[in-house]
Formats: structure tokens, sequence, C-alpha cells
């Protein structure tokens, strides 16, 4: 038997090599799917890994203040992440230091890090080698004229909240500079959630004082902050490890609480990472198999055509074979072998091939040019189940034949498929796709499970609800043609209506025009979505970041390139309370130029920009202008130690003097401070300031003096009674800026609090009560702020009042109303605010998180320069096609490439069975149209009549095909997920661009054409 099989495929050696490139094809298409996954699940952590900073690949074990003696019980529990597989532990102290900096209440930190020689590059002198040695950053040395070898003294200090300063800790020690260091990588991963070398950070400036362990165990303090990070290297984030590390890392979080006594703080931000990058994955896994399934569905089915195509035309040796007695077991196994070994061959050269091209092309489009090995347990048991699935439909091809009488088998023509067998065939699939429609429509579900299939669904049951309407048009056209002497278009369309394999022709292009146009169609609805999303992280055509500076620097120094707004401003970001213990972002712009420079979308609301810019700019109090450089302040203190009666209070404690600050805001946007310490009664206080260029009056306010001057540690600090301090007036360069009148004017004034000011006759009254800083500031801007605000944490109403804080500033309140769905750079979560207004509500210098200058797209060439002029140090770029690039390597785009990657595979696939049709039809059809050139056809009627047979079959599945796609989309696009970033919410996209969807169906109904009108040509019809 075997020897019978083997010799029978090589008599028919053609069609089993058909057979078995078709195997390869199906089976190497079955792989791509779940070897894209696997490659896709690279690509995620590799996006994911390098968009995030050193800090969210960090989990940390830290006490922010250990007591001296209790480093033992943190280091035992500190275990815990040393486990971890691929991590690199580092123990590090520190402490705020006193003695370093010029100013003696200018902090620096001391530090200690392990292996922190190995990562400095020293400049000057040489790297730590014995107790009290400290090595100092270069920048900071030469600052201060310190060199190697140079002394100083150190204390440790301790925060002041009540006098917001620094004090004295500890007893001093006496330390050696021995080397001046720059870091090697300031963003190695080495320093995890450190602050040190970033670039804009509050405390940039202040390079770490390194040291040796024994010196931080051993300098006199009253605790410290220490802490061990475990950093995660790539080999510890490779995808087939993050299953466990994420079960490890909560295993952690557990034995913490038990071993960790409660003091132990655990930071885990690698666990946020591997949320974002399962996340991520999981998008992949719903988007990927939606064009999987109709890919293999198609090669089964082409498989399906070869084997019965070569069955029809084995009939009458299958008949000769059962007129001669042939068992019928015997009969079936040499009709199913021969196939079945072609296709059995071709399985594993399918897998291989398969692994080897999603390699390529995980090179090319994921990992930049390199070749990626894929391996994948789930592509073995793709390319089996695929094995598997084509043997039987190998076997199904050939079940009608083997089942035929004899009679039937020798006849040339073969009967016509059974009505009811067909149409029960298309009840079930009917059925089917409208059950999974059903599910996914209306109980909201996701395309998971069933649902995946339904693109598929709706694609083979349009396609076979179309194949059987096709028969009878094509057959009815077919006879008009005759009646009216078109005899080429006659003989065509009735070839085409009479054939199974006309029907089984059209339900593959069918079939395959499905699945290019839902691939178009979902790619260009991806596109549009990425687009948007980016054009709103982006909220301009091109934003400058430049290192954070203070608010009103910023916003000067934009001001002084482009005065007039008409093509930059000035734009930062700081955080505000919502009121449920989490954060939420504030962009805080100069909207005078937001209409010229923010691509304001319709998603931002119905209002325009100019009119959004005039909400937040509503008419306030113009600023009190100090130009001048002698300023004289009239203040009167009440009388100290006195009785009700007026009497001397012996009991009463005792007065203190007053710090009295004029805030002045200076043109460069800086704060100037002119303090006087004022004593009791009525006096007037000359200081110098620097306004000859003109500043604004940003407040006043009051602070109590120590009873002793400077203390040096927080026990030898004592204060006196702070009596009433009012302001009775205020001059400059000897001319009377605000008399008494202006001052006791409550419209002017406000307090931080909201509360009102208290003022009589007399002045301006500052009653500190408890509150160590007491502020009095103009009112010259609307309280609370207005604000444009989107809905917060699922109100409708959006936030009706928050606090917004400025870094180093006073809170600022903000009033919203009339909440958007989405803001510019922020997305669905943050408010904007009037930068201009939030810098002159808050007495202070305000250092924003993040500060950028957004340009118009007719800025100035060189406009980067011009700011660098103005005092501001660009550190990078944004522009909407920046972040788009970064969009697509997120999942959702890699998971729609693959549906362009499935189209192109069915395309070829598709062509194929084109060809495999015509060279089994080829001499058939050429020996029918002979017969009738004899009976007079002209050879020319002939040739045309097979243009007739192929092309409208490809008019007719392009449409139909386009029209499955529309179909499939209107069912599953809404739920097929095209970003991952929730903060960008924006309206979705529903619809293609036209033009992005007919251009490549109509390519793809050419090249079927194309390849029909070659194949016709291959017909030999002789005189």
């Amino acid at each position: 038997m075997i020897s019978l099989l083997l010799s029978m495929v090589a008599a028919r050696r053609g069609q089993a090599l058909v057979v078995f490139v078709l195997s390869v094809f199906a089976t190497a298409a079955a792989v791509t799917g779940p070897a894209y996954l696997a490659a896709a699940d690279r690509a995620v952590v590799v996006a994911e890994t390098s968009a995030t900073g050193r800090s969210q690949r960090t989990v940390s074990l830290s006490v922010p203040d250990l007591p001296p003696g209790q480093e033992g019980a943190f280091q035992a529990v500190t275990n815990a992440v040393g486990e971890l597989p691929g991590f690199r532990t580092v123990y590090s102290v520190q402490s705020p230091i006193l003695g370093v900096e010029s100013v003696a209440t200018e902090v620096s930190y001391l530090a200690f890090r392990e292996d922190v020689c190995a990562h400095l590059r020293m400049v000057e002198g040489r790297c730590l080698m014995s107790p009290y040695e400290v090595v100092l950053g270069v920048d900071t040395a030469s600052r201060l004229g310190v060199v190697p070898g140079q002394g100083m003294t150190i204390t440790v200090a301790q925060y002041d909240p009540g006098q917001r300063i620094y004090r004295p800790a500890g007893a001093p020690a006496q330390v050696t500079v021995v080397g001046l260091y720059a870091p090697l990588d300031p963003d190695a991963l080495y320093w995890g959630r450190t602050p040190y070398f970033v670039p804009g950070t509050l405390d940039a400036y202040r390079e770490p004082v390194f040291t040796g362990r024994f010196t931080v165990d051993d300098i006199d303090r009253p605790g410290d902050f220490r802490s061990v990070e475990a950093l995660a290297s790539d080999d510890a984030l490779r995808p087939e490890r993050l299953p466990a590390l994420d079960r490890q890392l909560d295993d952690i979080g557990e034995r913490l609480s038990v071993e960790g006594g409660g003091f132990v703080h655990l930071t885990d931000d690698v666990s946020s990472l591997l949320d974002r990058i399962a996340q991520a994955q999981a998008l992949t896994r719903q988007v990927v198999p939606v064009a999987a399934v109709p890919l293999v569905i198609l090669c089964l089915f082409v498989v399906f055509m070869a084997v019965a195509a070569g069955t029809v035309a084995r009939r009458t040796e299958l008949g000769l074979l059962a007129l001669r007695g042939t068992p019928r077991r015997a009969r079936w196994l040499l009709a199913a072998g021969e196939p079945a070994v072609a296709i059995a061959l071709g399985a594993p050269v399918g897998y291989l091939l398969g692994s080897v091209f999603v390699g390529v092309l995980a090179g090319l489009r994921l990992e930049e040019g390199r070749f990626a090995p894929v391996t994948s347990g789930t592509a073995v048991l793709a390319g089996c189940a695929t094995l598997v699935g084509a043997l039987a439909v190998a076997v199904l091809a050939q079940r009608r034949e083997l089942a035929s009488p004899v009679v039937d088998l020798l006849r040339r023509v073969p009967p016509r498929t059974r009505l009811w067998a067909s149409l029960l065939v298309e009840a079930v699939m009917l059925a089917l796709t409208v059950v999974a429609v059903a599910q996914l429509r209306l109980f909201d579900s996701e395309l998971v499970g069933l649902s995946l299939l339904v693109p598929a669904l709706i694609g083979v049951t349009v396609a076979l609800v179309a194949a059987r309407l096709v028969a009878p048009l094509t057959g009815r056209l077919g006879a008009a043609a005759l009646r009216r002497g078109r005899l080429a278009a006659a003989l065509g369309l009735l070839h085409l209506a009479r054939q199974p394999a006309g029907q089984r022709l059209f339900t593959l292009l069918t079939v395959t025009v499905a699945v290019t146009g839902y691939a178009a169609v979902a790619f260009d609805v991806a596109e549009q979505s990425r687009s948007a999303r980016a054009e709103v992280q982006a909220g301009t055509d091109r934003a400058l970041t430049v290192l954070p500076v203070p608010a009103g620097t910023l916003l000067t120094a934009v001001r002084s390139v482009d005065p007039d707004g008409r093509y930059a401003m000035a734009v930062g970001r700081a955080g505000a309370d919502a009121g449920t213990g989490a954060d939420i972002p504030v962009l805080l712009a100069d909207t005078a130029a937001l209409a010229a420079t923010a691509r304001w979308r319709p998603d931002f609301g119905p209002a325009g920009a100019a009119e959004v810019a005039d909400r937040l700019r509503t008419p306030a109090g113009a600023p009190i202008a100090v130009d001048g450089t002698e300023l004289a302040v009239e203040l009167t203190l009440a009388a100290p130690g006195r009785t009700a009666a007026g009497a001397p209070d012996d009991d009463a404690p005792p007065v203190g003097d007053v710090r009295f600050t004029v805030h002045l805001r200076s043109p460069s946007g800086r704060l100037v401070t002119a303090s006087v310490t004022a004593s009791a009664g009525q006096r007037s206080y000359p200081v110098s300031v620097d306004c000859t260029d003109g500043c604004q009056l940003a407040g006043f306010s009051v602070r109590s003096e120590p009873a002793g001057g400077a203390a040096t540690s927080p026990e030898e600090t004592t204060f006196r009674v702070v009596p009433d301090v009012t302001v009775t007036g205020l001059a400059v360069d000897g001319t009377r800026l605000l008399d008494p009148a202006a001052l006791s004017d409550e419209s002017r004034w406000r307090l931080p609090s909201g509360g009102a000011v208290d003022v009589d006759p007399a002045g301006l009254r500052v009653r500190p009560g408890d509150a160590a800083d007491p502020w009095i500031l103009p009112a010259d801007v609307p309280v609370p702020l207005p604000a444009l605000v989107t809905r917060v944490d699922d109100r409708p109403q959006g936030l009706k009042r928050t606090t917004i804080r400025l870094e180093t500033g006073a809170p600022v309140e903000s009033v919203t109303e009339a909440p958007v769905e989405v803001l510019p750079a922020l997305g669905t979560r943050g408010l904007l605010v009037d930068l201009e207004y939030a810098v002159r509500s808050v007495p202070e210098n305000t250092v924003l998180d993040t500060a950028q200058v957004w340009l118009s797209r007719d800025a100035p060439a060189d406009v980067a320069e011009r700011l660098d002029v103005a005092g501001l140090t660009v550190t990078g770029e944004v522009t909407p096609e920046r972040v788009r690039q970064r969009l697509d390597r997120t999942a959702p785009a890699l998971a729609i490439w693959f549906h362009l990657l499935a189209a192109a595979l069915a395309v070829v696939l598709a062509c194929a069975g084109m060809v495999l049709l015509a060279m089994v039809e080829r001499r058939r059809r050429g020996e029918d149209l002979t017969a009738l050139t004899v009976q007079g056809l002209s050879a020319r009627t002939a040739a045309r009549s097979l243009r007739w047979s192929a092309l409208p079959a490809v008019v007719l599945a392009t449409v139909t095909g386009l029209g499955a796609a529309l179909l499939a989309w209107w069912a599953t696009g809404g739920y097929l997920p095209v970003a991952t970033d929730g903060d960008i919410a924006l309206a979705p996209v529903e619809w293609p661009r036209p033009v992005a969807v007919l251009v490549p169906v109509i390519g793809v109904m050419v090249l079927f054409g194309a390849v029909a009108l070659a194949l016709g040509r291959t017909v030999r019809v002789r005189d």
C-alpha cells in the first residue's frame, strides 16, 4: 500500500507539489500569528522599559529617619529585595548637612552610595579610601573655590518647618575633600530613585557630597535616610520572566508587612511598569487574532480547493477503482493518503519558514534591523493544529467523490451539489455569526473568545451567501447576453454560473477582499487615532522644553522674545488637589498667546481658544508698580508688654522683634525681597532694592525673630510674643507710593486663605496669630482663579474648587466651570489656568514641575537662540510628529500592523488559489472551447469568453468583500482597541477616510484581474 501510494504521488508530482506548497503556506501563515505575538510581547517590553526612567525600574526599601544604632535592624529586612533574579541591590544613606555652602543656612547632602567610585569620573584628586573623606561635584567645587586636600567642618542639619530653614542638629565634624567628581553617566540605572544629576529638579545644583560608609554611620546625627534599592536589568524584564517577577514582588510586600515592623517603606515602581506591560500585551492578544483567524481559514479553504480540484480531475480513476471491486477502505486510504503525504511534508517546512519570516519582520519592524529569532510554544501548537485541520479538510474535500456511485464517477460532468447540504452549512454559519455579533454588541463584551471570530464569521458568511446568489445572477446575465448575440459574454457568465469551481473562486476572492478591506479600515482608524492623540499630547505645533525656572521668569523671558504673543507662549505644569487624596495635573499657560500657538481641537470644548483665553483672563486690578532703588516702609508696632489698663505687665512674655518683608517681582520674573527688622512704635524703615527697570508688588509678610538671635540647635530657639503690625505707608525714592487711604482700602488687598483683611484708618494691619508667616497680597487677580477643567473622578459637574500647588509657592485656589472632556497636553484629567494670574497669586518664586515654550508654525527659525539669550535653557523638543513616532511603537500600533501582514498573505494566497483552479481547468476548458470552434465559434470569441468567466467574479467579489469588511467593522470596530493611553480619551474615530480603503481594495481588484487575464491566456483554443 505504501509503495502504491508513493507511486501515485510520483505519477502526479505536479499536483502533489501544489498541495505541498499550499501546506507550507498554510502552516507558515498559521504560525505568523502566535510568532508575531511573541515578537510583539518582546517589543512591548522594550518600548515600555525604554520609555521609563531609572526610578521606574527600581524597588526600594527605605527608612526616612532611621535613628543611630538601628542600622542592623534595617539591614535585616532588606534581604527580600536581594533575592530578585536579575536585580542589582545598592545600599545608600543620605543626610542634610550645613557647612559646605558659603551661606550658613544653605543645606547640602552628605551621601553614601555603595560602589559609587565605579560610577564617578575623578576630575581632580582621587576617590574615597579612608574615614571622613569626601568628594565634591566639580561644579560645586568650582562655585565655592574648593580644591582637593582642603578641609571643612560639616554639621548634620534638621528642617525647622516653623521658620522654614535648616538648623544644626548634631556635633560638628571635620572632613577632608580628597577629590572632585563628575558622574560617568547621569542617566545610568545605578542611580535608581535618587534625584542626583537630574537637570531642572529643585536641588539639581546641589551635587551630593559623597563619603564612605563608616563616616555616615559614625557622624553625630539625630537620624538619616537609608535605603536599599533593587535595580531591574534588561535580563530581569525578559517577557518570560515577568509573571514570576510579578508574584515575587507581591511576596515582598507581604513579607515586609510581617518582618518590617512597620518602619520600613516599600516603594515598588516596577509593579506599575509590569502592569503597563501586561495591559499592552493583553491588547495585542485581542487585536492580532482578529486578523490571524481569517488568514488560517483562508489557508484551509485553499487547501480544500486544491484537494477537491485534484479529486475532481481523478473522478474517472476513482470510478475504475470502484468498478474493479476495490474495497471502500482501500479507496479512502489511497485517495486521502496522496494529499496527506504532501500536507505532512509541507507542515514542518511551513513552520520553519513562518518562524524565519516573522523573525525577519520583527527585526525590520520591531527591533530596528536586527534579526529577531522567534520561539513560541503557541506557534508550535498553531502549526500542529493547522496540520490536523489541513488533513481534515483534505478528507472532507474528497468525501463527495469517494461516496459517489460508479455511474456518477464515470461521467465527465460532476453532479450538482445537494441544495439542502449547502443551505444547511450557510444557515449554521449565519446563525453562528448572529449569535457572536449579538454577544459582542448587546452585552457590551470585548474581543475575547467567540467575539474574536466575528470579523472572520461575517466575511465567510457574506461570501457564502453571496456565492449562493452569484450563480443565478450570472446565469441570468449569461442568458440575456446569449439572447442579444454576445457569445463571449454568454459563454463566460454561463461557465461561471454552472461550475462549482467558479463559486469557490468567488468565495475565496470575497473573503480575501474582506480581510484586506478590514485591515485597511482598522489601520486607517488607528492612524487617525494616533495622530489625534499625538496632537493632543503635544498641544502645539512645536514645544520646546526648558530647564524648570520660576514661573515668573519663564513668563517674562518668553514675552521678551515675543511681546505680542504671535508665535510663542510660556507653559508650565504644576499639581493640584482634587479633594480625593490624589493630585491632578495643572497646565499653566500665558493664555494671551493661546489662540496663536495651541492646536485647539473640538474635543477641548465648544469654545475656541480665543474665547477660552478671555474666560481665563477676566478683568482684575492692575499690579502695583515699584520703580526705584530706595524703599521706605512705614510700620507701627503695638505697645509691647502692657496690661489692658495700659500699665506694664511684668508677667507678659518678652516681645520679640519683627522681620517685615516686602516681596517684589522683578522684570525678570524672579522675586526680590526687601526685609527690615522692626521694633515697637511707629517708624519708617529704609531699605535698598534693585527695581530701576520696574518691579511689581507681590505682597507683605511678617516673621518672628528668635529671642537670642540665631540658634545653633532647635532646643536653643525661644520665640517672643509677636505684636500686631500696621503698614501705614510705602514710598519709593522719596515718592509716596501707598498712603494710609490706599492701604486701608479692603478691595485692594487679600489674604492667601481667602479671608478678609484687617484694616483701620491708619493702614493695613497684619495679625500673626498662630501662623508662622502671615501674608498680605495685592488683590490684582480674580479670586478664586478661573480655570478650565476636565471631568475628574467621574464627576459630571467637574471640580467646583481645587487648590493648585506651585512647588515652593503658596497654594492657589481656583474655581472651575463648564467641564470639558479633554485638555491640550493633559488629556482627560487636569486644569488649564492662566500663567500670569497664577504667578501674581503667590508671593514667592514658583518653580514649575515642567517648563515649556509652545511655538506656532510661523515661529522664527532662531527662536531657540532667542530664548537662550533671554535666560532659558532649551533641553528638548516635542512635536506631534515625534509623539506620533513614539505612539507608533506602542502595542496598538504593533498589533494593527499584523492586520496588514495578514492581508498581504491573504492576497498572495488568493492568487495561488486562482493559479490552482486555472491549472486544474485549463485542459478541460481548452477542450470545451475547441469543440465549440469546430461547430463554428470563432477563436477570438472563445478567447474573449475566458475573460468573461473570470473578470465578473473578480468585480463582484471585490464589491461583496468591501461590503463584508465594512459590515465587520460596524460590528467590531468600536471594540477593537487602537490605543492604550487612558489619559487621552478622545472621541473615537469611527470610520476611515474613503481613499484609505478604496485604494488598497481597488489595487487588489486590479491585481486579481491581471492574474485572471494572464491565466486566461494559458488556455489553448485550437481552430
